[in-house]
């Protein structure tokens, strides 16, 4: 194994290794450059990977509202125009254990009501007191 280091001209230190003048090389810093790198792409795969998700579960809840009988317009603003906290329905869909029901669901493949949906009652309410 050569490490370099900026010493003399050539030396062999007691432990094997190659000292040679102008090139410097520490073993310590490559591994923790490495592992930096490494928990640079680690953080950046995990915002990509929630930023995802999060857009997958606010389409999911747009089409929820659209079939619960929120018209379009409504459901383009929901944050403004609606009277229930948007910020918990997302995170109740973010989190929710049925998504795949969810997607059948809504593709009109799947059992036929949305019970199994936690947003569901909420967004039946806003379309009953919005048609009133």
């Amino acid at each position: 194994m050569y490490l370099y280091a900026c010493t003399c001209r050539s030396e062999i230190d007691s432990r094997g290794w190659r000292f040679e003048e102008g090139r410097v090389m520490n073993v310590v810093n490559c591994y923790f450059a490495v592992s930096i790198f490494l928990a640079v792409i680690g953080g950046v795969v995990l915002v990509i990977f929630r930023r995802h998700k999060s857009l997958v579960a606010e389409r999911r809840i747009q089409r929820m509202m659209v079939s619960c009988g929120i018209d379009t317009k409504t459901v383009a603003n929901a944050g403004q125009l609606v009277k229930f906290d948007m910020d918990a329905a997302r995170t109740r869909c973010r989190h929710c254990p049925v998504t795949n029901l969810c997607e059948r669901w809504l593709d009109g493949e799947a059992v036929a009501s949305n019970r199994f949906c936690p947003n569901a009652c909420i967004f039946l309410e806003a379309a009953g007191s919005s048609q009133t």
